[in-house]
């Protein structure tokens, strides 16, 4: 290895050791004038219907004009522990880049309605995709507001929070609709950026807190951001759970005690498994994508485009270079 690949070793290590703030414990205590008190224990209750939604994207090809991403959701139902229902959206493909707001104005008004308010941002590759994926989350959301019965928690992935100024209006009716039915609406994060003092993470500075003061999982601590909660007795993980503002303390104590009741799963103890089941079902593998590569061939050759023109517009050389 040469020195300067060391050096950016280093550089790395450095700032995994900077934001992980080792034996700040008190630091955090103390600027958040956190007491043990402030640690609100959960009484899992396994009464309460869980509705948990999740997407997922990736890319098919990368062109120098678009690039093509698939993407889809999933609804999972439960109650009493069980799986009641699945719901999958169909396949769906997008150009990123060149078309992307036709594509966009499509998707949107197929689940909402009506054109989007805002489009996407050229040249920002990432959150136009993330904006695809989040209409297909809102879409099933909302249906889900408006199907599931009273009582039952919505559960998103993510954060309570629309990333598109297009999806604000949605977010916000699908919470009314939530509140006039008589659903709570929650979302866990699994990987939360929120920091306490602009550098450290407040997720596992909360859990260390807890240790510090001798605090027992389940158990649920207000932050800035909304939560964190570490759900499981057995769990060494806590999430930043958000809500809505207006929520009341029973209700707040009946989205985390719905949380903890299905968070015992063996595989991911602490982490809700109707959101587990919701991911597992919409991940995208590579086979998938390569059966969406052939699908695409086929389209081609039905309307007398052969193979080398497909290459012309959809080839990529470093397929070919990779052989090798």
């Amino acid at each position: 290895m040469n020195g300067t690949y060391i050096q950016d070793l280093v550089r790395v290590v450095a700032e995994i050791r900077r934001r992980r703030g080792e034996g700040d414990c008190e630091s955090f205590l103390s600027a958040q004038n956190i007491q043990r008190t402030d640690f609100i224990p959960i009484e899992p209750a396994a009464d309460r219907p869980v509705t948990a939604i999740d997407g997922s994207n990736a890319t098919v090809y990368s062109t120098p004009f678009f690039n093509l991403i698939v993407c889809r959701g999933a609804m999972a139902a439960y109650e009493y522990q069980e799986r009641s229902s699945l719901r999958l959206s169909s396949w769906r493909i997008f150009r990123i880049g060149e078309g992307q707001d036709e594509d966009y104005t499509e998707l949107y008004s197929e689940y909402f309605g009506r054109a989007p308010d805002a489009g996407l941002e050229t040249g920002n590759t990432l959150a136009a995709e993330a904006a695809f994926r989040d209409t297909i989350e809102y879409g099933l959301a909302m249906i889900a507001a408006r199907e599931s019965k009273p009582g039952t928690l919505l559960l998103l992935d993510g954060a309570l929070y629309a990333e598109h100024p297009s999806h604000t209006a949605i977010l916000a009716e699908i919470q009314s609709t939530c509140r006039e039915r008589g659903l709570l609406l929650a979302a866990v994060t699994k990987n939360a950026g929120a920091t306490w003092d602009g550098v450290h993470p407040v997720v596992p500075a909360a859990i260390k807190a807890a240790g510090e003061l001798g605090v027992s999982p389940p158990w649920y601590l207000k932050v800035e951001e909304g939560y964190v909660a570490c759900l499981h007795p057995r769990s060494k993980r806590a999430f930043l759970v958000t809500m809505p503002d207006s929520y009341s303390g029973e209700e707040v104590a009946a989205v985390f005690s719905a949380l903890a009741s299905y968070s015992g799963d063996g595989r991911v103890v602490g982490y809700p498994y109707p959101l587990m089941d919701a991911h597992r079902q919409v991940v995208i593998r590579s086979d998938q994508v390569q059966r969406i590569r052939h699908d695409i061939i086929a389209g081609c050759s039905t309307q007398s485009i052969n193979y080398d023109g497909y290459e012309e517009i959809l080839g990529d050389y470093h397929d070919e270079l990779n052989r090798y």
